[in-house]
């Protein structure tokens, strides 16, 4: 099982979630509407799992989504668990990479 509020705390992130890809919240760490983020993750990664799919390219493992203000990586496992971490700090991204791939690999 995985604490979240220690993964967000060793990361650096503002916010992370725990959720499956249907977009049911299991828990969250300093999120508001952390129903509908995990919701719209959810849709998200179901899409791209999907895309991935049609064009045979494996498996979905992660999304990266980054804007303006941030980044979000959203990771599934094979039994379709995902976590997402939410950062302002862009340069933290790299991290966030790198932790969600040591999480999802052991």
């Amino acid at each position: 099982m995985i604490d979240l509020q220690t993964l967000v705390q060793e990361t650096g992130a503002e916010s992370g979630l725990i959720f499956n890809i249907d977009g049911i919240l299991n828990e969250s760490v300093n999120l508001e509407y952390d129903g509908n983020v995990a919701a719209m993750i959810g849709m998200i990664l179901k899409m791209c799992l999907e895309m991935s799919e049609d064009v045979n390219n494996g498996d979905l493992k992660q999304v990266m989504i980054k804007n303006n203000d941030g980044i979000v990586v959203a990771s599934k496992d094979q039994d379709d668990n995902c976590i997402a971490l939410l950062s302002k700090d862009i340069s933290k991204m790299g991290l966030l990479l790198r932790k969600m791939d040591t999480i999802f690999n052991n």
